[in-house]
Parts: structure tokens; sequence; C-alpha cells
């Protein structure tokens, strides 16, 4: 009976945390130990419910034997302890009260990971979830802003690489994969003595020049974007237009210059 609880008590957990969006989210975050302890947390919720709900039985059944007993019209002489009978039923060899909690707590688990409203989230919930999410990590949250607000994010790349760009998308669903695609509008690199900035590419001119946009057709400025992956970002901030064009005007007198 113990091995059937911890087995149900394990698949509801791992089924709940591996299709629940916000505790998917939460499992992705976590590692080791965590993962484990995350799961077995879920599970024993769920179980816990399927103890309550045949609680609630047993009372039902305990009130309804108390009244057949208190009404001689209804009992027909004999006297009922249906909550006790309950409590000896067997079924496979286990006593049908856990076979009825482990059923309670499997259909919890299915309906709060497939049917209840919280597993059915539309756009708005989904953004809502995400942002409330990514408070908790610097990186994200700011990916997050630059995302919903369209502000431009300035990417140093442990190579020394940099790019200025809006963030399309971000992935975290695997660390070893985990990424942002961005469209560039300035890439360069820092020099490797003086750390000052060179621009090498002017994205955004030549999307001027071409009158490429993001739903232009036939190519659009998403045929320019970069996937980059995380693990190669070395500082990630904010780039605001302004800084954009001080920039790229100390870039244009260093090249007089020379």
């Amino acid at each position: 009976m113990g091995t059937a609880i911890f087995m149900v008590l394990m698949v509801c957990g791992y089924w709940y945390t591996s299709r629940d969006l916000s505790t998917r989210f939460k499992i992705k975050r976590s590692w080791g130990w965590d993962v484990y302890f995350l799961v077995a947390l879920y599970g024993c919720i769920f179980v816990l419910q399927g103890v309550i709900a045949t609680g609630i039985i047993w009372l039902l059944l305990l009130a309804l034997s108390a009244l057949l007993n208190a009404v001689p019209q209804l009992n027909d002489g004999l006297h009922h302890h249906w909550q006790s009978e309950f409590m000896t039923w067997s079924f496979l060899g286990i006593q049908a009260p856990v076979v009825i909690m482990l059923a309670f707590a499997v259909a919890f688990c299915l309906y709060r990971s497939s049917w209840s409203g919280s597993a059915r989230l539309n756009g708005s919930g989904r953004k809502k979830l995400y942002k409330k999410l990514s408070r908790a990590n610097g990186v994200e949250g700011l990916l997050f802003q630059c995302m919903e607000e369209g502000e431009l994010a300035w990417v140093t790349l442990k190579s020394r690489r940099i790019y200025i760009g809006m963030i399309h998308t971000a992935s975290y669903d695997a660390t070893a994969t985990s990424n942002i695609v961005l469209i560039p509008m300035l890439s360069g690199y820092r020099d490797g003595k003086t750390l000052s900035l060179s621009i090498e590419h002017n994205y955004s001119k030549w999307y001027y020049e071409h009158d490429i946009t993001l739903d232009s057709e036939p190519r659009s400025a998403l045929a320019f974007r970069k996937v980059i992956m995380l693990d190669q970002i070395e500082s990630l901030s904010l780039f605001d237009a302004a800084s954009a064009s001080a920039v790229m005007l100390a870039n244009d007198e260093q090249t007089a210059c020379g």
C-alpha cells in the first residue's frame, strides 16, 4: 500500500510539473535535488487533497448513518455503520479508502494540469505570468522589458563582440540551448587594449536605405536576426537612442581622423 501511494504521489507530481505552464517555468529554473523535491511537493499536495476528499466521504457516510439510525421509519430495525464498513472495504487487496484517495489525487492532478483555467492561459495570461516570473531574474526581467517595450539592448559577448538591437524572442527551456534572438541595429567590437567601441555594421542605416521593416516583403529585418547563446553573453543592458547617436558620432570622428 505504501508503494502504491508513493508511486501515485511521484507520478502526479511529475505529470503536473511537466504540463502546468507556471510550474514548468519554475522547474526549468531549478536543478539538482530541488527538482525532485519540487515534484514530490506537488505530488504530496494532490495526495493530501485526495485524503481530504476521502475524509469528506467518510463524514457524509457517518451523517447518513446517524440520520437513518435516528429515524426508525428509515432504518427498518437495523443499525447502520456505513462509515465503519467503508473503512473495511477492500479492492484487489488494498483498502477501498486508499484506492478512492489515490483516484481523487489522480483526478485533481489531471484537472489542475489539463482542464483548469490556469492550465489554459491565453496570450495575455501567459504574458502576465512570464512578467511575474521574470522579476526574480535580472537577465530575464531585462529581456522581457526589451520585448514588451521595444527597447534596444546592448549585448556584449565574451569574445568582446557587441550587438545593439531589438530582442525578438528568448528561450530558457534548456540550459544547454538557452538563447536570445536579436534583430541587430549596430554591431562591432571592443578593442582588446583600450576597450573602445568600434562600429563595423550599421544595420539600421541599411534597413532605412532599403525600406526594410519587421514586416516588409519580400525581405524583412528578421532575415538579419542573430541567435545568441546565453552562456556566450558577458553583459546585457538597455541602450537608448541618444547613446546610439553619440556612439555613431564618435565613431565617425575617429574614422575621419584616421
